[in-house]
């Protein structure tokens, strides 16, 4: 459970991370890589009926029971993913699923230990079964621009040794696609319709290219978008209701970006791209509550954002230094818009904080929130 400014309300999902020990061929009905994910499936169900938490143990928190829930709810995940196990795409949803619930009981074990939440990168940029990426590099796919991906730690070492990375099929180029019918990344030109992801990523502008981005089975959740570029950045939703998800300005000062979105939908998010004067990387992940930044008394940011107040009911103080107006969202349970706390044009304003919870900020500029006063977080 978390509390937000209007009650109590349940939180179920799955965190991500971890990594894999092996690394198979695909094969449209390889026995043994099936083998090898009921196993795995069978290893993370034995580590978690041995972890030693207990939600109701002296000391234990909402956060830690809530990424127990998560690690619970991604086996449960893997088990239903795995009951197709033919096709390679089956098989991907299977180690999402259990990379998720890896890195919920490793931050669990965090909390538990009061150290820091561990840092989540996604998943290797040229095959998922490669398991977590360590590092960003520059990479330029054959026929296409360079772009900077999220990489393992194998393909590091091949592409710093100049040889090729691991992947399943080769990466198509940017040419290709086009021959294909379908957009490159950055053009305008309408793609062919890709299988919704719970990770999509792209170059520059997609125009009139619809993503499909997959909800993830736990809720509330977010999408963090994130670009090394400096491009200014805006997010068209389709099909959303409510002024809160419809469009989002991320960046509006040429700086790179890294900011959160509520989602909202049941099964596929369809987003648009505008990036102008860039044809920088970027990438758009659903991830669950906890990616979203936490204070109790300060935070600064950039352009629209999600923020999750610690603070206490009371005054606050909205500084604004960019163009246009910005607006002070609350969010409901589902982080739907509930309500505008404060709206004003570049300069200092006043208001009221309604409570603890999760708000949305748009704007198209730099930005700070406060508290007027000291606040402890219970």
């Amino acid at each position: 459970m978390f509390a937000g400014p209007y009650g109590m309300i349940a939180i179920m999902g799955a965190g991500v991370g971890g990594g894999w020990r092996r690394l198979w061929s695909w094969r449209g009905r390889d026995e043994s890589a099936l083998a090898e994910i009921e196993a795995d499936i069978t290893a993370f169900g034995e580590a978690l009926d041995v972890h030693p938490f207990s939600p109701g143990q002296p000391g234990a928190t909402d956060e830690m029971r809530a990424e127990l829930a998560r690690a619970l709810d991604a086996y449960e995940q893997a088990k239903r993913d795995s009951a197709g196990g033919r096709t390679r795409a089956d098989t991907l949803d299977v180690l999402r699923a259990l990379d998720d619930g890896r890195h919920a009981l490793a931050c669990l074990d965090a909390l538990l230990a009061g150290r820091p939440l561990p840092e989540r990168l996604p998943l290797c940029y040229f095959d998922a079964r490669h398991g977590r990426a360590v590092q960003q590099v520059s990479w330029t796919p054959p026929g296409g621009v360079a772009r900077n991906i999220a990489v393992c730690a194998a393909d590091t070492v091949r592409l710093a040794e100049g040889a090729g990375p691991v992947i399943a099929r080769p990466a198509p180029s940017d040419a290709a696609r086009v021959r294909r019918g379908g957009a490159t990344p950055g053009s305008t030109a309408t793609a062919a319709a890709r299988p919704p992801q719970s990770q999509v990523s792209g170059t520059g502008s997609s125009g009139e290219q619809a993503h499909q981005l997959r909800m993830p089975p736990y809720r509330p959740a977010v999408m963090v978008f994130s670009s090394s570029g400096r491009a200014d950045v805006r997010l068209r939703f389709e099909g959303r209701k409510g002024r809160s998800s419809r469009l989002y300005r991320l960046s509006g000062d040429g700086v790179p970006l890294t900011a959160r979105i509520p989602l909202l939908g049941n099964r596929t998010i369809a987003f648009h791209v505008f990036a102008d004067g860039g044809r920088d990387a970027w990438t758009a992940t659903a991830a669950p509550l906890r990616e979203v930044p936490r204070f109790h008394d300060e935070i600064n940011g950039r352009g629209s954002d999600v923020v999750h107040y610690r603070g206490e009911p009371g005054p606050g103080v909205l500084h604004y230094a960019g163009p246009g107006r910005i607006e002070l969202e609350a969010l409901d349970d589902r982080l739907a818009y509930w309500a505008t706390v404060a709206e004003s044009r570049a300069g200092e304003c006043t208001f009221q904080w309604p409570g603890r919870g999760y708000y949305q900020v748009r704007s198209a500029g730099a930005w700070s929130l406060s508290a007027m006063g000291r606040t402890e977080d219970s």
